[in-house]
């Protein structure tokens, strides 16, 4: 009786695969093993690191470098971080990489397990001779098998992963080399690790190897006692018979090997170690005693009876060595010790399960369960007219599903493709379950998106749009594309050189537009031919250089092997250049993988939901909303790649645009803008209503299904847990939420698109509201579309290359992942700070599920905590915390418009310099940010705000503006800091129980200051108290003396009496204090000395103006003496001599009407004043009384000599006083 997996099975997984390049900084520890093997290079232990991947030159240099030809993964039997190691062969089987792929640790490990570890042979490294086990402490043991039949036994310290400076102990201490004499004469085809202390090598030759390790035996000299077993004496000796191989007919070419018929291909060891299990390459399945070294069971592997002549056609291949796999299920049936499970690939493959209570008792000891059943795996593609033909690749046996029975995987491969699949079940009654409980395994739909296509509508050229797909983290490995970079340069020879420091997007698009370039086209006309043919032109060189990324990309995701960790029942696949987390599909995840019909058969997986909406509640069965959720899928499919961009576009709009008319109207508008009635065809109608046919058709619909769906989608989640992600963790968390979030934008818009549709085509008779509510369904449907646009936007978007911290970081209010180049946003501000939910009660491929559908929940706000607003804000304010500019200008479109996320806005246009723009965003969020708030600001600004900064939000305007104040004041611009500072005051002084704050005066007059604002800053300073008043008083001067027209107003403004004296002071001095030694005054000396006799003028002091002026006199005086020396040296006196002379009457005359103002009865007392009276260094530095008298006398003499003068009676100056008169 046949028993298939029917090919259309429940797609009840996913898997999230991430490429295999280093996480992070993480670094490649590279080590040179030493050799002495007979037929390789000696070579000497050399150890280098490696921080950097450097890009291959064409695909064959990255399929040697970056592509394994074997590997798998190990999980170590101990507990604690790390464990999991995924093991790959590269370079030519020259290079074993060794690496840490644990998805969790506990959540007291601090360390990271990032390192990677390449051991470098000097010979190749035979296929299925790598091996590893441990005893469950912290020792990995690593057993490799080379071409020159050296064994290398390696004890790697787990803390190698987690520091690069436990890599650095001396070679000989954990790395050991043997060559056993045995394998001289044979060739190892298979090696098993039992233990550390137990190996078993199958020979060639039919035979096998067994190593035990010398007890007490570290790493100096041979470590291994060999021993060769022949089936029959157990033996191996060393006459000529056992020296010289014989080929027969029946003999198998593998790896460079002539193997015996008998030979075994795979090897597996009995759970007890005690028996080795076998399958040979003349479809036999051997058990060996191995303390007799003797065969014990014999028996084709499905159970058959053959004759010699019948075992030629079905020889197995030797290169698919995984047939055979043995499991121990304790209780399953009583008495059996353990089970074979065998896969021939004869017969169109057949499975065979085999029950061991005894081993040594041969046939009596081992039987095969369900004999008459022919168990045979699914079928990937059962169509008649396929030509595909498909190989069992791989397959694995572990717990089955919440720890019941056993679970059963399988992988296939037909070429460059490959299906995984999955079966639960009892040993006990396998056959009723093997033929309709198998589960398949999809691929993301992240990893499923289509390139982009250039469209007439595309607002955006090629380029941003290639590279938008090709850089989206989580598509293509770097390497793949510094590569495909490479090839196309090659090929194509672009002209002109790339900028090779440049960052990989700047290169690519400069090599593709020096190609299109090269072709002489020009885009000189918007509309016209030549920029049609140049944009052409563009999207064939991106559509050639996006297939040398595919066809690199096809090599890195070829299938090698399946792998399942007993402790967390976890399935991986791995790939040639990478790996896949298999995990179980969310509810709406199985909803829009699997068919109507395949939902409505019974499974454990999916329970009937029901929802409640108005008076009578209606279960919705999973396949009435697969129905559905298919239905408007297909419907959108039929939409052309123009429509589809129109509707992206509109969409855009409507989400993040204020609304400004009721839902009916802009359900309206939408249908009308993105063109409906000309895109929405008849086919595309008929078929909608084909699809919706399960529903009752399109009339079948009700606002009950449209909410079903939305309530599918992750809402709330469980924080529960005692573990932490580890860096590679997060790696596959963010990798499915990058799949779940696609998927469920995805279904939104479907959603949203036939709700548009319906509402505006379908009659209200035939479809009233109270059955379809579509202004309530569009509400819902946009207002998720909302979250998952930004999510959409946080999971594609990378920190920028160049790093660069903030000056001051405050630990508890930024995120405890720090910004890291080439990370996502949604990886470091959220999936950091989500834990793995626990897998003791569920499998952690459950566990990976929920914990993604966590972090959804966690991004759009965690069980309703906080608003979509709010989270923008966050995101933006860790944008502005790491300088990320020009990431915060692209995601300004998801602000909202409350006063918190404005008054964000307004601090990322301050940043931009953007000020008038900064200065109106503050002054929108002033009353809301001034007013009483429960909201933390200092959590909220994610360290964007200090606690003194956030202490001025919710105090009211005064202290709000006075933190504007602060913000422009530290941008260094006094204009608007004076103007913020103003509306502080305004708002104080319209409270009479408020006194204006001294400090926000004393910043205002500052700012005004510095802005040459004389009357703010007046204002300011008389509001302030005396003390401060003199203090910042020759700032104000001194800003006076130096702005036009300043001194008319110093002299104008209605200074306080107690400042009068001290502005007096400041203009008698020579040189104020106040400037630097190298500062020059603001005015001359002589305009300094007018102003100060202006000021005493004005203020009734007619003595001191007289003092002001009289030093000014004498200088001009001293001057007037050039007269004299002109006529010494026979010259005429110049035309400023005479201006010097009028100057000088004009003194005389204003200082003897001065004094003659003070009076002759105050003059005659001769009062002293110490500023008038204090004369020059002209007059010799002695103070005397000077009176009205000797200014008259001073200027009569002056009067006199000019007399002289004009009357040609002169003398020479001789000096000294003395002249000599000429008659």
């Amino acid at each position: 009786m046949d028993f298939e997996g029917p090919s259309a099975s429940l797609n009840a997984y996913i898997e999230t695969r991430v490429d295999l390049e280093p996480v992070g900084q993480s670094p490649v520890v590279q080590i040179q093993l030493p050799s002495s093997g007979t037929f390789s290079r000696a070579t000497h232990p050399r150890r280098r690191i490696i921080t950097s991947t450097a890009a291959c030159q064409n695909d064959e240099a990255y399929t040697r470098s970056c592509l394994a030809s074997a590997g798998s993964l190990y999980f170590s039997h101990s507990r604690r971080y790390p464990r999991s190691f995924l093991w790959r062969v590269l370079d030519n089987s020259k290079v074993l990489e060794l690496r840490s792929v644990d998805l969790s640790k506990d959540g007291r490990e601090s360390r990271e397990a990032t390192v990677v570890l390449q051991l470098v042979f000097s010979s190749t490294i035979r296929k299925g001779c790598v091996a590893l086990a441990d005893d469950g402490n912290d020792v990995l043991s690593v057993f490799v098998l080379t071409r020159s039949n050296e064994l290398f036994t390696l004890a790697v310290q787990t803390q190698v992963f987690c520091d690069i400076a436990a890599s650095e102990v001396d070679l000989g201490a954990w790395c050991n080399t043997f060559s056993p004499p045995t394998l001289r004469p044979c060739n190892p085809v298979r090696l098993v690790a039992g233990s550390p202390e137990q190996l078993v090598v199958t020979l060639d030759d039919g035979g096998i190897l067994k190593l035990n390790r010398k007890s007490g035996q570290v790493s100096a000299g041979p470590i291994w006692k060999d021993l060769a077993c022949h089936g029959g004496s157990g033996i191996l000796t060393s006459s000529l018979r056992g020296l010289i191989r014989w080929q027969g007919a029946n003999s198998i070419s593998y790896d460079g090997m002539v193997l015996d018929p008998s030979s075994a291909i795979a090897a597996e060891l009995s759970p007890s170690r005690s028996h080795l299990v076998t399958v040979c390459a003349n479809h036999t399945l051997k058990m060996w005693n191995l303390a007799k070294g003797k065969v014990v069971f014999s028996r084709d592997i499905l159970g058959q009876e053959r004759e010699p002549q019948d075992i030629p056609s079905v020889m197995l291949d030797a290169g698919n060595p995984e047939i055979l796999r043995v499991i121990e299920a304790d209780g399953t049936i009583e008495g059996d010790e353990f089970y074979i499970v065998t896969y021939s690939p004869h017969d169109a493959g057949q499975f065979k399960i085999w029950a061991v209570r005894d081993a040594d008792q041969g046939n009596l000891g081992t039987r095969l369960l369900q004999s008459d059943a022919t168990l045979r795996p699914p079928d990937p593609d059962s169509a008649v007219e396929s030509k595909a033909i498909w190989k069992l690749v791989d397959f694995k046996l572990g717990r089955g599903r919440n720890d019941e029975g056993l679970g059963f995987w399988v992988l296939m491969r037909s070429s460059r493709r490959y299906k995984a699949y999955s079966m639960h079940f009892d040993l006990a009654g396998f056959r009723a379950g093997w033929s309709n409980t198998w589960a398949s395994i999809a691929a993301g739909a992240f990893d499923q998106q289509p390139p982009p296509q250039m469209t007439s509508s595309d607002v955006r050229d090629a380029p941003e749009l290639w590279l938008e797909y090709l850089l989206a983290p989580g598509r293509y490995p770097r390497t793949v594309l510094e590569t495909a970079l490479s090839t196309y340069c090659s090929t194509r020879k672009p002209s002109g050189a790339t900028d090779a420091a440049a960052a990989l997007g700047e290169r690519i698009f400069s090599a593709i537009c020096a190609q299109v370039h090269s072709q002489q086209l020009k885009p000189v006309e918007e509309n016209g031919t030549a920029f049609a043919q140049y944009r052409e032109a563009m999207q064939q060189e991106w559509t050639l250089f996006y297939q040398e990324v595919q066809d690199l990309d096809r090599l890195t995701w070829q299938a090698l092997s399946l792998a399942i960790d007993d402790q967390s029942t976890m399935p991986w696949l791995l790939f040639t250049g990478g790996c896949a987390a298999i995990r179980e599909c969310s509810r709406l995840e199985l909803m829009v993988q699997n068919s109507s019909a395949v939902l409505r058969e019974p499974t454990d997986r999916l329970e009937a939901p029901s929802i409640e909406d108005g008076p009578r509640p209606e279960p919705k069965l999973p396949h009435e909303l697969a129905v559905l959720i298919q239905g408007a899928a297909g419907f959108r499919e039929s939409f052309s790649i123009d429509f589809k961009q129109t509707c992206n576009v509109w969409l855009s709009n409507e989400l993040w645009q204020e609304p400004l008319h009721s839902v009916p109207k802009r359900i309206e508008d939408y249908y009308e803008r993105c063109v409906f009635a000309e895109e929405i065809t008849d086919e595309a109608i008929t078929g909608l209503r084909e699809s919706l046919a399960p529903l009752g058709d399109i009339e079948g619909l009700t606002t009950d299904l449209f909410l079903a769906v939305i309530k599918e989608m992750p809402n709330f989640m469980d924080t529960k847990s005692d573990l932490l992600y580890s860096r590679f963790g997060r790696k596959i968390l963010v990798k499915g939420g990058q799949q779940m979030i696609a998927l469920h934008a995805q279904v939104l818009f479907d959603l949203l698109s036939l709700v548009v549709f319906v509402e505006i085509e379908v009659d209200k008779e035939l479809l009233p509201k109270s059955q379809l509510n579509t202004s309530a369904v569009f509400m819902a449907l946009i207002e998720q579309l909302k979250w998952y646009k930004l999510m959409e936007w946080l999971a594609k978007t990378v920190w920028s290359e160049s790093l660069e911290s903030p000056k001051e970081l405050d630990k508890e209010a930024v995120t405890e992942s720090r910004k890291e180049a080439g990370l996502t946003i949604l990886e470091t501000l959220f999936a950091a700070a989500v834990p793995p939910q626990s897998f003791r009660g569920q499998s952690e491929c459950a566990s990976l599920t929920g914990t993604i559908q966590d972090l959804l929940v966690h991004t759009t706000g965690g069980n309703n905590e906080v608003t979509l607003g709010e989270v923008v804000v966050h995101v933006q304010c860790n944008l502005l915390l790491y300088n990320e500019l020009d990431l915060a200008a692209r995601f300004l479109s998801f602000q909202p418009s409350t006063p918190w996320a404005t008054y964000i806005k307004g601090r990322y246009r301050l940043a931009r310099g953007e000020t008038t723009e900064a200065a109106s965003c503050f002054q929108k969020a002033a009353y809301k940010m001034a007013g009483k708030s429960t909201r933390n600001y200092y959590l909220a600004a994610s360290g964007v705000l200090s606690p003194t900064e956030a202490a001025h939000f919710g105090q009211g305007l005064p202290f709000y503006y006075e933190h504007i104040y602060s913000l422009f004041q530290s941008a260094s611009l006094p204009s608007y800091a004076a103007h913020f500072a103003q509306l502080a005051l305004q708002v104080t002084r319209q409270s009479p129980s408020l006194e204006p704050p001294t400090a926000l005066l004393t910043a205002l007059f500052h700012s005004s200051v510095q802005t040459s604002d004389v009357e703010t800053a007046f204002t300011a300073l008389i509001c302030l108290p005396r003390h401060d008043q003199t203090h910042l008083l020759p700032s104000l001067v001194k800003i006076l003396l130096a702005t036009p027209n300043g001194s008319k107003q110093l002299l104008d403004l209605p200074w306080p009496p107690h400042l009068l004296p001290a502005i007096d002071a400041y203009l008698a001095h020579d040189k104020p204090s106040q400037l630097k030694p190298s500062e020059k005054p603001p005015v001359s000396l002589e305009q300094q000395r007018k102003l100060l006799a202006a000021w005493r003028l004005r203020h009734g002091d007619f003595r001191g103006a007289a003092a002001a002026l009289y030093p000014q006199m004498a200088q001009v005086k001293q001057k007037g003496t050039r007269g004299a020396e002109s006529v010494l040296r026979f010259k005429l006196p110049s035309e400023g001599d005479e201006v010097g002379s009028r100057r000088l009457d004009e003194l005389y005359l204003t200082v003897i009407n001065l004094l003659a103002c003070i009076g002759s009865e105050e003059s005659d007392t001769h009062e002293k004043r110490s500023e008038a009276w204090l004369l020059s260094a002209v007059d010799g530095g002695k103070r005397r009384v000077v009176s009205i008298e000797d200014v008259r006398k001073g200027w009569q003499k002056e009067l006199d000599r000019r007399s002289v003068v004009e009357g040609g009676k002169w003398g020479f100056g001789l000096g000294d006083g003395e002249e000599m008169e000429l008659g």
